[in-house]
């Protein structure tokens, strides 16, 4: 009787122990179909998500061109180089610091030129930008001599006035300039100093 109860239990444990490594590989590969299943799922989604986003991409972004105007060192007279497109949605604020960064970067080797602020002055908006400058004072040499500082003054007016692009859109009427947030008292920029409108 001992020995069947034995047998029965050893029989018993044997089963068990079978049934239970098959159920996991079961699970291995419910898991695999699942995880397969969710690969698939997320490939249609992302292909989905594709094709949502295709139509977005076409969307034409209206743009407008301004002008980067380099000073004739003869006749001091404006002559467009060159221009850079900026979304026609913008500010005006960031359309104003697009152009800073290309003319920093063109025409006064990359010296700091930040715009502060754009206020209404007696029904006109005029932007104040800052040239900016570390103690090193590279600005300094740019506004020195008659021909040198004429042609610092006069890029920098014509070319946030824009007053020769008809296409520039909404634009400022006046600006106003600014050496480390100061006003500029040097002799040879003497336009500078003062605000500058449109014509």
């Amino acid at each position: 009787m001992t020995r069947k109860l034995i047998f029965a239990t050893v029989l018993m444990l044997s089963i068990t122990m079978v049934s239970c490594t098959t159920k996991p590989s079961d699970t291995t590969n419910s898991n695999s179909n699942s995880n397969t299943t969710t690969v698939d799922q997320n490939k249609d989604n992302n292909s989905s998500k594709t094709d949502n986003s295709t139509p977005k991409e076409e969307v034409k972004v209206n743009k407008i061109k301004l002008s980067i105007y380099t000073i004739d060192v003869n006749s001091l007279e404006p002559n467009e180089s060159n221009t850079i497109e900026v979304n026609e949605t913008l500010s005006l604020e960031d359309k104003l610091k697009a152009l800073s960064k290309e003319l920093s970067e063109k025409k006064f080797d990359k010296l700091p030129i930040e715009v502060k602020s754009i206020d209404t002055v007696k029904g006109k908006k005029v932007a104040t930008i800052s040239l900016t400058d570390s103690s090193t004072q590279k600005w300094v040499p740019k506004f020195q001599g008659s021909t040198g500082g004429t042609v610092t003054a006069n890029t920098l007016i014509e070319n946030f006035l824009q007053s020769n692009n008809k296409s520039r859109g909404e634009w400022i009427d006046g600006v106003k300039f600014l050496y480390n947030n100061n006003p500029i008292e040097y002799e040879h920029v003497a336009d500078l100093s003062s605000t500058q409108y449109r014509n």
